[in-house]
């Protein structure tokens, strides 16, 4: 909750998901972890996991019906 609360007073204008990937890159830092698992948002070129480095080893999911409000109703 303080990393959420930290995250929201520095960057108020911030999407939910943008919040959430920067308090997870803080906890990330601050406990020096060798490795994280990231999942990235809607993808693309604004997505805010795209500051991250190059994965070592990437993962793609089957594409489903998820964020059809934004995406639109057809897999294509």
């Amino acid at each position: 909750m303080e990393l959420l609360t930290e995250v929201m007073d520095k960057g108020p204008d911030l999407t939910f998901f943008e919040v959430a990937t920067v308090a997870a890159f803080l906890a990330f830092a601050r406990a020096e972890v060798d490795l994280a698992v990231l999942e990235v948002g809607l993808g693309g070129r604004l997505d805010a996991t795209n500051v991250s480095p190059p994965p070592k080893v990437a993962a793609i999911a089957r594409v489903a019906f998820d964020h059809m409000n934004y995406l639109g109703d057809s897999l294509a």
